[in-house]
């Protein structure tokens, strides 16, 4: 019961269907009690009837025949045929309907706790998946779930099935006790149940040992499966197939051999009640022969043992079940639980209707830990409607300073504002309504290309998104694809080139038309002749807004007068190119090693 209560709190995924989940449990209710008494009885009373023993039948079942049937030996044989298809329908109506309700039940369990999960990951801040790997939070999302359920539902079910066929049983074997000289064979029967306790807890405390292993694996295996499938061009390209199939039957070995040790160890439960039933049944065998057991007496006792074997032989393979499944249960619960840490606001600031966009740093500091600072006391401000290139070696800082603008990251020290609002005190859905950002390498979903494009404003109309694509110079290819707009991508956008993709994701920028615009290496996969090309549209999607344009190659700052250069976390130069090269070494040395200087 110890282990059980951590599943409790699931439980309330019933709660909109008890009902169902009740009425499951009374035909399993319905299934017991024809099995653990119905077949007994059936045994002792019917069957020696039929082999002609009417002398042995209850007086009950004498007086009821010859009140109905005159004392008709055929009508007798009728009604004791009669009662054996009825108990059967019985317990097969029992089970119909327990299985039926169970498996809605158990489905409904499933989905309640996917969603919970998948809407947990939506709202979880980006720092989240930085520490966990894509293959931990699939399982969670979708192989965890339905193993809670085994517990949940199949566990409650058999809470109360096997536990009334076990007391229907013994309670039959008790009422015969009382009945007959022979009561203490039921007595030695049933008092070899204890001895079946003790391997079932030394199983079950090794099967929750293998089965954290597993977890650990088997997350493991997903994530590399993942990797693989999703970087086939890098494997192909350095010749890494030969490795990563090594890795991958590395993997299932030592799986296997896990797996292995936990099914031997599951399928000891069910031999070891059964060795302590055999030998139960053969000393009440022994000692009923001894005493003059009737033949129909024995068989009954035999069904009953049967019976309540039965249910204590599947409570075992249920605390097996429990304690194998404590390890998943904890990672579900890592993410179930985790804790936010950009929570939104109790009482968020209202942005004026119309925002300008004037962003400011103040003071800021920031780090992904504690000992890996990423911005030290970094103060700017960019007015509204200024364009501002942000340049500096990779890893200087330069992402991170636009990432926390959209608050995907809450500053350590210092306050990032906007309007002079600090960030921290808005709803974040209200503070990314303002921000269009385009990422380096853009994620297109598996939808249509107008699905795609919509992203940037759902509201928006058919025509707005053709404008979108037009000023993006994405609408002729997107026209000359198979279906056009109504194109389904494939899984990221990999049917697409890079360019592409990156055009769609410009033309979600124009269509989501924000006062404020972040550009991550928004023009890094276009050729020379596209980027030309696009510049143009760049110039007109910047005009009016607060812009922010991360880049690494300076031919593509044309235009741009104000630039932010970042070294090691720190902001060293703020000015126009000209003043920078004079001013500032870092920034200069970064220049020239690009072998741009021609271009300007």
């Amino acid at each position: 019961m110890t282990q059980l209560k951590q599943f409790f709190p699931y439980f309330r995924y019933l709660k909109p269907i008890w009902w169902k989940f009740a009425l499951g449990i009374l035909f399993g209710v319905l299934f017991s009690i024809s099995s653990g008494l119905g077949l007994p009885l059936m045994a002792e009373t019917i069957f020696p009837i039929l082999f002609g023993n009417v002398d042995k039948a209850p007086a009950w079942l004498t007086t009821f025949v010859e009140r109905w049937f005159g004392g008709n030996p055929n009508g007798f044989l009728i009604v004791c045929c009669a009662f054996i298809p009825l108990v059967m329908l019985l317990r097969a109506a029992g089970a119909v309907g327990n299985g039926y309700y169970m498996t809605y039940s158990g489905v409904y369990v499933i989905q309640g706790i996917q969603k919970d999960v998948f809407n947990k990951l939506q709202n979880l801040p980006i720092g989240f998946y930085q520490r966990y790997k894509t293959g931990e939070l699939m399982a969670a999302l979708m192989g965890y779930p339905t193993q809670i359920k085994q517990v949940v539902v199949d566990t409650s079910n058999d809470l109360v099935k096997q536990p009334l066929t076990f007391l229907a049983a013994v309670g039959f074997l008790l009422y015969k006790s009382f009945t007959s000289d022979s009561f203490f064979i039921a007595v030695i029967g049933v008092l070899s149940v204890p001895a079946i306790v003790f391997p079932i807890r030394k199983i079950g405390k090794y099967l929750a040992k293998r089965s954290q292993q597993l977890v650990v694996m088997s997350e493991a295996l997903n994530s590399a499966s993942i990797e693989s499938v999703q970087s086939p061009l890098e494997i192909r390209a350095y010749n890494l197939e030969a490795r990563q199939n090594k890795r991958f039957t590395e993997q299932l070995k030592g799986i296997f051999f896990v797996t292995m040790k936990s099914v031997r160890s599951k399928l000891m439960i069910s031999p070891s009640i059964e060795v302590v039933a055999a030998a139960g049944l053969a000393l009440s065998l022994y000692l009923g022969v001894r005493a003059g057991m009737s033949e129909g007496e024995f068989m009954a006792l035999g069904v009953a043992l049967y019976m309540a074997y039965e249910p204590i032989k599947k409570l075992g393979n249920i605390h097996g079940a429990v304690r194998a499944l404590e390890a998943p249960l904890k990672r579900l619960e890592d993410i179930l639980h985790a804790t936010d840490s950009l929570p939104e606001p109790a009482n968020p600031t209202s942005l004026p209707a119309k925002v300008q966009g004037r962003i400011t740093f103040e003071h800021v500091n920031f780090a992904y830990s504690k000992d890996l600072p990423v911005l030290s006391d970094v103060s700017a401000c960019i007015e509204p409607g200024e364009t501002v290139a942000l340049v500096g070696e990779s890893g200087a800082g330069k992402s991170t300073f636009v990432n926390l603008i959209p608050r995907f990251f809450d500053v350590v020290g210092g306050c990032v504002r906007i309007d002079g609002i600090d960030v921290r005190t808005l709803h974040s859905r209200d503070l990314r309504k303002q921000i269009a950002y385009v990422p380096q390498s853009p994620v297109l979903f598996n939808a249509s290309v107008l699905d795609n494009i919509l992203v940037g404003n759902p509201d928006a109309d058919e025509a707005a998104v053709y404008q979108a694509a037009r000023l993006a110079h994405a609408d002729t290819f997107i026209r000359a694809l198979p279906n056009g707009y109504q194109t389904i991508l494939s899984e990221r956008g990999s049917s697409l080139s890079g360019g592409q993709r990156q055009r769609i994701a410009m033309a979600r920028a124009f269509l989501k038309n924000a006062p404020i615009l972040l550009l991550d290496e928004a023009t890094s996969a276009l050729d020379n002749k596209a980027d030309a090309s696009i510049q143009e549209a760049l110039v007109e999607l910047c005009k009016n807004r607060t812009t922010l344009i991360i880049a690494h190659r300076m031919k593509s700052l044309h235009g741009i007068d104000r630039r932010l250069y970042f070294e090691a976390g720190k902001l060293l130069g703020d000015g126009p190119h000209e003043q920078l090269m004079e001013n500032v070494p870092g920034y200069r040395q970064l220049f020239l090693a690009g072998g741009e200087a021609g271009d300007f």
